[in-house]
């Protein structure tokens, strides 16, 4: 009665001292171990570091010093919370925690607040042995009270998710090492499963636009990846107060599960009998996404995709009755009718959404209904943050839209075009059929306020007017060119062509090119836009460095059809810099290109097979004559692979090489008569 009593007495309060003390004692050196490896990842790294440097280096984050901080933030909250809540999973351990005179409530409350003592106060240690070093000589950064406020927020509050989030897989589950994996697992999946369930819609979905799996802002999704990422990419204000209130939750739903948690259920795998049927459901829709993922992308075709989905799912239940059954004599009569249940189900919501039944793939938005429209390859790149926490995207998202309403008529146009024909959208850029393609992400603003995004590969074949009327437009060419960026804070120009090239720093020059360059890409014509026309030199509009000192540039082409650049560049005495001419040729042997039935299936696209084959059957022949040269560099055009087309293969005296075509419409009949 005596050693009783002081129990209930602590048992009124919202915690045990007892337990906690405890705790301490028996896994004090989690905390121990936690604040020397933030002493090491931090103040010391700033002496460490510090003694490269000559000069004093201004930091605005002190996740800048390049050490992996998420191998430590990540491991340590985990662990805490699985030695934690091993009282719950180890049945001696549950009969005699639960036979204490204590509710649940207090039991809980303990072990949580053990946890924070371990892995709190190391952080704030951390955080005022930074301040205390922050004056010293001998330390070569320079920081402020803010950045070491902001890095102790930061660890703080991750560190109290994947702690709360640890102990709430606890709750759920009867087995400490199925709670690990659990907790590793389910901090992953929200990124994961967007990027199955991304490439399982755009390999069945015709029109579905490249989504999350193809964005790097996929792991915002997944708090371990996410944390992975904090050295390069620091979390915002807003990041950590979603943080924060996951952490309450997970909390809250702790206290609220353990109430109804029953202390037999030690040493099961779940602990509450109604998350089976999500457990099951979750890991044969795993299974199936990844087996159809897989085998999606080795072969087409119904049988292999209605037999990829069946075999993961009945991969998946095998594997979840096991772990549930903790053996694998898992056999029985209801076995069979509840695969087929959750098949069937699971097979029904993989197949829906990819069907005809949601319309997706017809829907088409009338032009009236339409407020600004984007049409174009390069959306993501203008208005995505490039990776790291100081970039700004290229262009702002108003920027990249156009409210012309002929404009707008004429995407609707191409849009019903392209899914009325549904040509094919293979990733190959050359065959036969469709020699050139243009991938389009049409992006429409609804004037209801929504918004309706596709994405296609358009071959140029069958579709000349749908493309002309869009490509010919001068907002597409605003956009796909970044005239808008091109002309903010320039400072130079380079032009190249091999070996060869000059640069333009002259403000009133730099003026001049880029003013002409303008009208020379609004200008273009579809027809120049969509030949095989080989550019002349390539341009680089070079801006100002910015405060870190990057220095951005956007390339251009100089194309045959720049009339008045090329006059322009031959007035200034810049052409000639840049000039490839017969002196600068080693050798230029022409061919035939044909006979492609005769190439080896894996060397089809090869130009150098193509170049053997004709040498075999006398289709080749070398080109000496320095006019003749002349005349292939003057009017020579991109390899296309077209069959008997003249080809001819290009050996500079600097030790490089390339294939170009030649039209032989503009081919001198000296040159056509080298070869029969």
């Amino acid at each position: 009665m005596k050693w009783g009593m002081p129990v209930m007495t602590r048992s009124r309060l919202f915690c045990n001292s007892s337990i906690i003390r405890q705790n301490l004692r028996q896994y004090g050196w989690i905390g121990i171990l936690y604040t020397l490896a933030l002493l090491f990842i931090l103040p010391l790294q700033l002496f460490v570091n510090g003694e490269r440097l000559k000069e004093p280096v201004v930091l605005e984050g002190l996740f800048d010093l390049g050490m992996d901080i998420a191998a430590i933030l990540i491991p340590f909250p985990i662990i805490t919370g699985l030695f934690l809540s091993r009282y719950l999973q180890s049945k001696g351990s549950s009969d005699l925690i639960h036979s204490l005179p204590l509710r649940r409530s207090h039991l809980l409350s303990s072990y949580t607040l053990s946890g924070l003592l371990l892995l709190l106060p190391p952080i704030w240690i951390t955080s005022v042995v930074t301040m205390l070093v922050r004056p010293l000589e001998s330390n070569m950064y320079i920081y402020h009270g803010a950045e070491v406020w902001q890095w102790c927020l930061t660890l703080t509050v991750l560190t109290l998710f994947l702690f709360a989030f640890t102990m709430f897989v606890g709750i759920c589950t009867g087995q400490t090492i199925l709670q690990g994996v659990v907790t590793l697992i389910l901090l992953v999946l929200p990124a994961a499963m967007l990027m199955f369930i991304d490439m399982h819609l755009n390999r069945y979905l015709y029109g579905y636009p490249d989504g999350v799996g193809a964005r790097a802002d996929i792991t915002d999704w997944a708090p371990l990846l996410r944390i992975v990422d904090i050295s390069y990419n620091p979390f915002s204000h807003t990041e950590l107060w979603v943080y924060a209130l996951l952490s309450a939750a997970f909390l809250t739903l702790s206290f609220v599960l353990y109430r109804k948690r029953h202390s037999e259920k030690a040493g099961q795998a779940m602990a509450f009998t109604y998350f089976n049927p999500l457990f099951k459901a979750g890991v044969m829709l795993c299974s199936m996404l990844l087996a159809l993922s897989y085998f999606g992308s080795i072969k087409q075709g119904t049988g292999w995709i209605v037999g990829s989905v069946a075999a993961g799912g009945v991969i998946g239940y095998i594997l979840v009755e096991m772990v549930l059954r903790k053996s694998w004599h898992i056999l029985n009569r209801k076995l069979p009718l509840e695969l087929a249940v959750y098949s069937i189900l699971l097979g029904l919501l993989l197949y829906v959404p990819v069907s005809g039944l949601t319309g997706y793939e017809t829907r088409v938005p009338a032009s009236g209904k339409v407020s600004a429209v984007f049409a174009g390859g390069n959306y993501d790149e203008l208005t995505q943050r490039p990776y790291g926490a100081n970039n700004t995207p290229l262009a702002e998202e108003a920027e990249v839209y156009s409210k012309d309403p002929k404009y707008i008529e004429a995407v609707t146009a191409l849009h019903h075009a392209v899914v009325t024909a549904k040509p094919g959208q293979d990733d190959l850029m050359w065959n036969y059929e469709y020699p050139t393609r243009y991938r389009f992400t049409l992006l429409y603003q609804l004037k209801n306020g929504g918004t309706l995004k596709r994405t296609y590969l358009v071959p140029t074949v069958g579709f000349e007017p749908e493309l002309k009327a869009v490509m010919g437009h001068v907002d597409y060419k605003r956009v796909r060119y970044q005239i808008s960026q091109m002309n903010k804070n320039a400072e130079s120009i380079r032009v190249s062509n091999l070996n060869k090239a000059f640069s333009i720093s002259d403000p009133q020059e730099v003026r001049e090119f880029k003013d002409i360059l303008t009208r020379e890409v609004l200008n273009m014509s579809y027809e120049d836009r969509v030949s095989d026309q080989r550019s002349r030199a390539s341009i680089r509009v070079l801006q100002k460095p910015d405060q870190y000192g990057n220095q951005a540039y956007f390339s251009y082409e100089w194309y045959p059809s720049y009339h008045e650049l090329g006059a322009w560049l031959e007035q200034k005495g810049y052409a000639d810099k840049v000039r490839i001419t017969a002196a600068d040729v080693l050798s230029a042997e022409m061919f035939i290109d044909m006979d492609h039935s005769k190439l080896p299936p894996g060397r089809m696209y090869d130009p150098e097979t193509r170049l053997e084959l004709a040498r075999s059957e006398k289709r080749a022949v070398m080109v000496t004559d320095k006019t003749l040269i002349n005349g292939i560099l003057e009017h020579r055009r991109n390899y296309n692979r077209r069959e008997g087309e003249y080809a001819v293969k290009i050996v500079y005296k600097n030790g490089s090489s390339n294939y170009i075509s030649l039209n032989q419409q503009e081919m001198a009949p000296a040159l056509k008569a080298l070869l029969p």
